[in-house]
């Protein structure tokens, strides 16, 4: 794999991140927690995780297989979204060149 390869892997790992830390934050502050949910925070998860938008279309309970199942499709949905703008982004740079 060349220097390019594993910028886009890395960058594949770092939307996976974005979303295991969206999915973390929800368990924190599910219905049941002291802790409330902060919509800005929500919001700022959204943009940073577009993909996430399929979890409104198919509502599960935050905890059940379900829930787990959906949001690891998501995550590699944003991995893949991640790594495919990092590929374009080192495309177009050589294409300068």
């Amino acid at each position: 794999m060349r220097a390019s390869g594993y910028s886009v892997f890395r960058s594949a790992v770092f939307g996976f991140a974005i979303t295991a830390a969206f999915v973390s934050y929800q368990l924190l502050t599910e219905p049941q927690s002291a802790v409330t949910r902060n919509s800005s925070l929500m919001l700022t998860f959204l943009f940073l995780c577009p993909p996430s938008i399929l979890s409104v279309i198919r509502q599960v309970e935050v905890g059940t297989e379900s829930f787990y199942t959906l949001w690891i499709v998501i995550g590699v949905l944003n991995a893949a979204l991640y790594a495919a703008v990092r590929a374009l982004i080192t495309h177009r740079l050589r294409k300068a060149n």
